[in-house]
């Protein structure tokens, strides 16, 4: 697989899952746990860490503009 990701519950419990793509590593995820609330992180193919956030099965958008 290209890519390791790591999905944190809000418990605490981490999970590591390998996947081609992050469309991929979503509909796997959501197919496991539909009201998954917790993060994921990875490191894309430039290095830099991505980090997404779920809240009851939704992708939460960390950026609010004034």
């Amino acid at each position: 697989m290209r890519y390791k990701y790591t999905i944190t519950k809000e418990d605490g419990e981490t999970e590591e899952m390998e996947e081609m793509s992050w469309k991929k590593l979503f509909k796997s995820l959501l197919s496991k746990h539909p009201k998954f609330s917790g993060w994921c992180s990875y490191f894309n193919k430039h290095g830099h860490l991505q980090v997404k956030a779920f809240n009851e099965g939704k992708i939460v958008n960390q950026r609010k503009r004034n």
